[in-house]
């Protein structure tokens, strides 16, 4: 699958704040959110996620995110902190990465389509921007 394919329409583009990584978690960077332009970050852990980058981006610049909810797309996993099954709900861990979240309330950003025990995977995910149910 390419970035481009998946359900729903392709990703939106935003003002990166920093330096944004292909398949991570973002979120909105408030402080630098105006009516000409939405910024955002790579989210960090407990962050409320916005959406997964669809591409990298230095800081100052344009990124594509996955924004829109039951999207098809690839997300960078670290499997190595939580297995993480088919289903698993994920939430973002310090460095945007999605982590296995089994606490109610958690911030969730994705449900995994695939399993993963290792770092630095990138898995097939659908977004689910709510909190986890479990």
């Amino acid at each position: 699958m390419s970035t481009s394919e998946g359900s729903g329409p392709c990703a939106h583009g935003y003002y990166s704040v920093a330096a944004v990584t292909l398949y991570h978690f973002v979120q909105l960077d408030t402080s630098e959110c105006s009516s000409a332009k939405t910024a955002v970050e790579t989210a960090g852990a407990g962050g409320q996620i916005f959406g997964i980058s669809a591409d990298t981006s230095a800081a100052g610049g344009h990124v594509a995110v996955f924004d829109a909810p039951g999207r098809v797309c690839y997300l960078t996993v670290d499997g190595n902190a939580g297995a993480i099954s088919v289903g698993s709900y994920l939430k973002a861990d310090s460095s945007g990465h999605g982590v296995a979240t089994t606490s109610a309330g958690d911030e969730c950003g994705a449900i995994a389509l695939e399993a993963s025990t290792a770092a630095g995977d990138i898995i097939s995910v659908m977004t689910r921007f709510t909190e986890s149910p479990a």
